[in-house]
C-alpha cells in the first residue's frame, strides 16, 4: 500500500512495451445484474398434510439414516467413503422440514424436495437426486401419474449424469425399480431395486465416478453404495405402503 499521486497512477495504468504486461485495474463499484428467472427462488410452498405421504417420507428417511454406516463402509471400498453420510444428511434435512412440506400436492412436494436436496445434500448424488425430483415434479404438474413422472425423472437423471444401467451406479437399482412400477406396483419395484443393487457386485467395470479408476479385482463382490441406497429406499416405501393398507 502506498500513497497514490497522479504520476504514479499514470505509470500503473499506462501502456507497456511488454506484450503480456498486466495493467492495474481501477477499483469501482460492482456491476449488479438480476438473476435469470430460472435461478430465482419463488415463495415457499404452502405446507399441507397427507398422512400416507408423510409416512412414506418418514420411512424412506429413517431407512437411509439407519443405512449410513453400511453405505459408508461400501463406499470406502469403491469410492470416497461418504455415500451413507450424503444420503443420511439429506434424509435428516427433509425429515426436519416434514411439517413444512406440501405433502398433499405431489408436484409441489417434488419441487420442494429438489430445492432442499440442492442445498443440503453433498456430492454428485445430492445434485443428481435434486435433478431427479425436479423433473419428476414437472411431469406431475403436467398431469402425469407417479410411474410416468418417475420415469421422466430417471430420463433427466441419465441425461445430466451421463451414466446408464450397467455403469455401476444408483441407476442400476433405480431404473429397474421405476420400470417395474406400472405393472407390479411397489412390491415389484422393491424387488427389482434389490436385484439391481445385488447385480452391481458382479460388475467389474464402473462407467463413472471414482469407481471407474479402480481395478476389476477391487470392484468384484462389492455392491455399489448408491444402488444399495435406492434399494433401501424402495424397500422402506413398500413397507410403508403395506402398513397403510393394513391400517385402513
Amino acid at each position: 500500500v502506498m500513497p497514490l499521486d497522479s504520476a504514479t497512477e499514470a505509470a500503473l495504468t499506462g501502456a507497456t512495451e511488454v506484450p503480456a504486461g498486466p495493467r492495474a485495474i481501477a477499483v469501482a463499484p460492482p456491476d449488479t445484474r438480476p438473476l435469470p428467472a430460472r435461478l430465482v427462488r419463488g415463495p415457499e410452498a404452502v405446507p399441507s398434510r397427507d398422512p400416507a405421504m408423510a409416512g412414506a417420507i418418514t420411512a424412506i428417511g429413517t431407512a437411509l439414516i439407519a443405512a449410513e454406516d453400511e453405505l459408508n463402509a461400501l463406499d470406502a471400498r469403491v469410492g470416497d467413503g461418504d455415500t451413507g453420510t450424503t444420503f443420511a444428511s439429506a434424509a435428516r434435512a427433509v425429515l426436519a422440514d416434514l411439517d413444512r412440506l406440501p405433502q398433499a400436492e405431489p408436484a409441489a412436494l417434488c419441487r420442494a424436495l429438489s430445492d432442499r436436496l440442492a442445498r443440503v445434500a453433498g456430492g454428485s448424488s445430492g445434485v443428481l437426486m435434486s435433478i431427479f425430483f425436479a423433473a419428476t415434479g414437472s411431469a406431475l404438474a403436467e398431469g402425469a401419474a407417479w410411474p410416468a413422472s418417475l420415469a421422466r425423472g430417471v430420463e433427466r437423471l441419465q441425461a445430466h449424469g451421463g451414466a446408464r444401467p450397467g455403469d455401476r451406479t444408483l441407476l442400476d437399482a433405480l431404473v429397474p425399480a421405476v420400470e417395474a412400477l406400472p405393472a407390479g406396483g411397489l412390491a415389484a419395484a422393491a424387488r427389482a431395486a434389490e436385484a439391481g443393487a445385488a447385480a452391481t457386485a458382479g460388475m467389474t467395470r464402473a462407467g463413472t465416478g471414482r469407481s471407474s479408476y479402480l481395478a476389476a479385482a477391487d470392484l468384484a463382490g462389492v455392491e455399489d453404495p448408491g444402488a444399495v441406497a435406492v434399494a433401501r429406499a424402495f424397500a422402506a416405501l413398500h413397507r410403508s405402503a403395506g402398513q397403510d393398507e393394513a391400517s385402513n
